[in-house]
């Protein structure tokens, strides 16, 4: 008992030096508030380390956190310690969370706690990662944050996130290796848990990242040290959507994507590279690449045409889905039964959004008017379910593209597309006649049921439903059926005309 009630004491003294040394830090040198804050923080989670040597007993291990709640929310009231406080206006209670999870994970992975066993390694991973990750990531988005953004209310930079993910798992990587070994899964599970402590740190607002991230990280520690069958699926997910972040972001950036479709890009792509790996995120990749570049190709000649269409320039969620939707649902489909029809499947729907976006944007440079396939006369371009012999001519090169690409894929990644009596060329051929079959149809539905509408402000036909706040008038085709429906119709449509490979 002795033992136990000095290491307590000792566990305290600790904190004090701490507490001490930033108030001195704040008052002797030209520091923020931030700074300090922050230095507080990740000098006191090494209390775990001191307590975890000196403390046996999960009783006493309780005691420092436990009065460390009451003195920091005195704190909080009354600024008692200037150094590691935001001010009495703030609703941060951050300082007051933090020894709350203390005390959570004290409970969960102390001897005699709710895991079960002593564990307070994988404890100390939660608490560092929080210390360490969120003290850094602060410090340096606030000297060297250029790339803002915000989430629930919470500003927040990528700098910050990237410093935040470094970190985490750095700490992680350290603590399991020395507690595990130094090999390959390790790295793994550490690069997961930081990616996960990233996500968590960036939308957990008004402090509440001192509870959710230590606690959150220490329990994804514990599961997939234990080997949670999910952990292969996440570790996917998180490459995915490290990958997909950037991509969506650099699009967002050159207004490519607008925010939420940036938003639905890094969705699709997380699940996209979970659920059928490199190859589906490939073609993902390819058409979402090429037809950004071809939106932006001599956008200046593409005028009055191009603002008829229901959606131009920056691709909002809706079209991210209505492109991608459908590549989607086969990359889990192929997921779940692991048949490689699937990823057939999945190259015909890129083939067939890549077609169409290509017959789109480089149909409307042809120095000829479109034929109607509803009339058969010559149209306005950017009329809905027109073509010409340039832009179906771009619709077979746009899926091609695909259809190449999907071509290595099979090869290169060993997709054994054999034991649906397929070959290389077979599999070229399917996805590029797929992809154009798609673009046709695409243009079928546009001129039958699509909704078109006349606008006085243009003074002719448009996808639009409203120019300029002002209604147009539906003069063919049902409202409900706009230009992201028939995309993600056509597109299905496309590659379900080659179920009879499955």
């Amino acid at each position: 008992m002795f033992g136990e009630l000095v290491g307590v004491v000792i566990s305290i003294f600790f904190v004090a030096i701490v507490l001490v040394l930033s108030e001195l830090i704040r008052r002797l040198g030209k520091f923020s508030t931030e700074f300090t804050r922050k230095f507080v923080h990740i000098g006191v989670s090494h209390w775990w380390l001191v307590a975890m040597f000196l403390i046996g007993d999960i009783r006493y291990a309780l005691i420092p956190p436990v009065i460390f709640v009451f003195l920091n929310y005195y704190s909080y009231k009354k600024e008692l310690i200037k150094s590691m406080e935001r001010g009495k206006d703030s609703s941060d209670l951050g300082t007051v969370y933090f020894p709350i999870s203390l005390i959570v994970i004290i409970m969960l992975t102390w001897n005699g706690g709710f895991l079960g066993e002593d564990l307070k390694h994988l404890g100390a991973l939660g608490v560092l990662t929080m210390g360490y990750g969120d003290g850094f990531a602060a410090i340096i988005g606030e000297n060297f944050g250029r790339r803002k953004y915000e989430i629930f209310g919470n500003r927040k930079s990528l700098e910050g996130s990237i410093a935040m993910f470094g970190f985490a798992f750095l700490v992680s990587a350290i603590i399991l290796g020395n507690n595990i070994s130094f090999e390959f899964d390790v790295f793994r599970i550490s690069f997961v848990i930081a990616v996960l402590a990233a996500i968590i740190e960036a939308i957990t607002p008004y402090g509440f990242d001192n509870l959710t991230v230590p606690i959150f990280t220490t329990l994804n520690a514990y599961y997939f040290v234990k080997g949670s069958p999910a952990f292969l699926f996440i570790y996917m997910a998180c490459i995915g959507f490290v990958i997909s972040f950037f991509i969506a972001y650099a699009a967002y950036k050159k207004e490519s994507l607008t925010l939420d479709g940036s938003i639905g890009a890094t969705f699709l792509g997380t699940l996209m590279y979970a659920t059928s790996g490199l190859f589906g995120s490939i073609m993902m990749v390819v058409f979402f690449l090429s037809s950004s570049i071809l939106s932006h190709f001599k956008k200046n000649k593409k005028g009055k045409a191009a603002r008829q269409f229901d959606k131009t320039g920056r691709r909002d969620i809706m079209q991210v889905f209505a492109n991608g939707g459908v590549g989607l649902i086969h990359s889990i489909l192929y997921y779940i039964t692991k048949n490689p029809a699937y990823l057939v499947f999945l190259g015909v729907s890129f083939a067939a959004a890549n077609a169409d976006t290509w017959a789109t944007e480089l149909g409307l440079l042809n120095k000829k008017n479109p034929i109607s396939l509803r009339t058969f006369k010559p149209v306005e371009k950017g009329t809905s379910g027109a073509i010409s012999l340039f832009g179906t001519f771009s619709a077979l090169i746009g899926s091609m593209l695909i259809g190449i690409f999907a071509t290595f894929g099979f090869s290169l990644l060993n997709i054994n597309i054999a034991e649906l009596g397929l070959e290389v060329t077979h599999a070229f051929q399917m996805v590029t006649l797929g992809g154009f079959i798609g673009s046709l149809i695409d243009s079928i539905l546009g001129a039958t049921v699509q909704g078109v509408y006349y606008s006085h402000e243009l003074k002719g036909e448009t996808e639009k439903k409203e120019y300029n706040g002002r209604p147009n008038l539906l003069i063919r085709g049902f409202g409900f059926v706009n230009n992201d429906l028939v995309n993600f119709l056509s597109i299905g449509i496309s590659s379900i005309l080659f179920l009879g490979i499955a």
